[in-house]
């Protein structure tokens, strides 16, 4: 199975490691363009890496780190994908 993550690389929270986010409706949010019109709503956590490859930006975070609890768009050039 492939995860994905990205770690910050500036800020006060360097090497923090940001994951998809799920939101309250249980799906993952994926997105060409920062605008939430653009949205696509993912159910599937394993999904994310397909649409990662076509180019589209995910919505991460980090419930335990207080300044990444709400979701950064993350593009698809600084998401690693690992396989675990």
């Amino acid at each position: 199975m492939k995860k994905l993550s990205y770690v910050v690389k500036r800020g006060g929270s360097v090497g923090t490691v940001l994951t998809p986010h799920l939101h309250e409706d249980n799906h993952f949010v994926v997105s060409l363009t920062r605008y939430e019109k653009d949205y696509q709503r993912v159910k599937r956590e394993q999904d994310l890496v397909e649409w990662v490859r076509k180019g589209y930006s995910v919505r991460m975070s980090n419930q335990s780190v207080k300044s990444h609890r709400s979701p950064s768009l993350i593009t698809p050039s600084s998401i690693e994908i690992r396989e675990i």
